[in-house]
């Protein structure tokens, strides 16, 4: 990636082109590996500095010349100032391209698989992936869940997964705003490492309304069932529920959700640490690391198709941070042909589990 007269057109547009491009592929020490932190501000003072052949030039020596050093000044900081916002606006700037940005490639070897088969493939594909650390979780859901879609570094706002409102970006980890939402929940066996920061299962969500969804699993509780609250929280969308044990999101996420879910339980369904292996059931289980409800999830899949924001976070997370994709976001019919819908032959997680169920 090149930084091609950006942010130089203002204070530099006189200089010759030449002049206002800086390549970071030019110089290593301004080539970021992946990180979700952004480039610093003393990195962002160095790019005002432009490399001739011969001699050095910068902004402030050429407009120095033409209109004196109080105004280079003032254009100068304007410069830095619009070079650190961009720092910022980025999770990262480079040239490296992954494997998992050309889809029909990244799939390729899965082809005419099913059942356990497809499940074993997809785990080969996607486990292997760059993690994150749960404090750069932060600065990932920013960008990744931007209420400006089209131009995330640009927005102030992240959206929230169960309440669907845009809030401040500024508002992260505080009483009164959001925080980290584990769409599979942590007591179903994500215990430490990459499951538990795996950005594929991890939404922004209003601090109240997480603390009432808890660790329940998907659902949808019987409407006429005085135990079925609706909305499920009073800062949550109209359309949430939520019982005793059940949690059902918003409409327009519900595919979202269960596409996320069936990653978790392909991406550490196999090979985890003292075999803490995660699994989709009908009949859901903390201590056997079974979510659910495997039958809903499965219609919801089916129901709500990917969106077109669905598959720009599914894009992002690949190029900027874990180099991998869910491919029930890429290909929603993998589920159907991984799992069997079921009948559920109890809906709660203290009785004995029955294991998912593959073709």
């Amino acid at each position: 990636m090149q930084l091609q007269g950006l942010l130089f057109t203002g204070c530099c547009s006189n200089l010759p082109v030449a002049d206002r491009r800086y390549n970071l592929t030019a110089n290593p020490s301004f080539t970021l590996k992946h990180k979700s932190s952004s480039l610093r501000a003393h990195a962002a003072l160095k790019l005002i500095h432009i490399q001739r052949s011969n001699s050095t030039s910068t902004c402030a020596r050429g407009l120095l010349w033409r209109w004196g050093v109080s105004k280079v000044i003032s254009i100068y900081l304007l410069c830095c100032l619009n070079l650190v916002a961009l720092a910022q606006d980025y999770p990262s700037l480079y040239t490296s391209s992954y494997g998992c940005e050309d889809v029909s490639s990244y799939y390729a070897s899965v082809k005419g698989l099913k059942g356990k088969a497809l499940k074993k493939k997809l785990y080969s594909v996607i486990a292997k992936h760059q993690s994150l650390s749960y404090k750069e979780v932060w600065d990932a859901l920013k960008f990744l869940d931007a209420a400006n879609v089209d131009r995330p570094q640009a927005s102030s706002g992240i959206v929230e997964i169960y309440s669907l409102r845009a809030v401040s970006k500024n508002l992260a980890g505080k009483p009164e705003g959001w925080n980290r939402e584990h769409l599979w929940p942590r007591s179903y066996g994500l215990i430490s490492g990459p499951s538990l920061t795996d950005l594929h299962n991890i939404r922004p969500a209003d601090v109240n309304v997480n603390s009432s969804r808890g660790n329940k699993y998907y659902g949808e509780c019987n409407k006429k069932s005085i135990r079925c609250l609706k909305p499920a929280n009073k800062e949550a969308a109209s359309d949430t529920e939520t019982d005793k044990e059940r949690w059902t999101p918003p409409t327009k996420v519900r595919g979202d959700i269960a596409r996320a879910i069936m990653y978790m339980a392909v991406c550490y369904g196999l090979h985890q640490p003292g075999g803490q292996n995660l699994h989709l059931s009908d009949s859901p289980s903390i201590e056997n690391r079974e979510m659910g409800l495997l039958s809903t999830l499965l219609k919801w899949n089916e129901v709500d198709p990917p969106s077109r924001e669905e598959k720009l976070r599914n894009d992002r997370v690949c190029k900027f941070y874990q180099h991998n994709r869910n491919p029930f976001v890429d290909h929603p019919e993998y589920a159907s042909l991984i799992w069997k819908r079921v009948t559920p032959t109890h809906q709660n997680w203290h009785f004995p589990a029955k294991k998912e169920l593959t073709k």
